[in-house]
């Protein structure tokens, strides 16, 4: 059975969600203030919540670290992108190694991970990340600058990026 722990961060409650045997991440939800909005979509698929496994408690207090301004150590081990295809898995590759603190356009991205002139591929990989933060899609924006589409609103992702540039 799925199940979840709920991480309060200095932006918010997010949530990260895993199995248990073998324990995998499953997928990290962005901060927000609402709580119950947060749960509900684990609530409908009657996830359990779980605040005592240790490696799900390990993978929260890295994101705590990472919203407290602190760059973080990606846990790739315990992260399954096998269901993704070779192009998906390489552009999240990519996007992993963009520095804290900088950006890339999608375009750069695109470039980078071997499927030149796939920008909209790229937003589209972006936009199904089961792990922000880890594999940092905020740092991704548009060949203007701006921030662009973010999962949890483009606020969040603008503070985001204010947040490495002050580290």
């Amino acid at each position: 059975m799925n199940r979840y722990q709920i991480v309060e961060t200095a932006f918010g409650y997010g949530a990260v969600a895993f199995s248990v045997e073998p324990f995998r991440l499953l997928e990290i939800k962005l901060p927000q203030t609402d709580i119950h909005a947060l749960c509900q979509a684990f609530d409908d698929a009657f996830w359990l919540i779980d605040s005592s496994n240790p490696k799900a408690s390990k993978i929260a207090d890295i994101l705590v670290c990472y919203f407290n301004g602190e760059p973080i150590d990606i846990p790739w081990p315990v992260m399954d992108l096998a269901g993704f295809t070779p192009s998906q898995q390489a552009v999240y590759r990519t996007v992993a190694k963009i520095p804290y603190g900088e950006t890339a356009s999608y375009g750069q991205v695109a470039r980078m991970a071997g499927v030149p002139r796939a920008a909209r591929f790229v937003g589209t990989t972006m936009a199904n990340n089961p792990y922000p933060v880890f594999i940092p899609c905020h740092r991704v924006v548009k060949s203007d600058g701006f921030p662009g589409r973010f999962g949890g609103g483009t606020a969040l992702k603008v503070k985001m990026l204010v947040l490495e540039s002050a580290s």
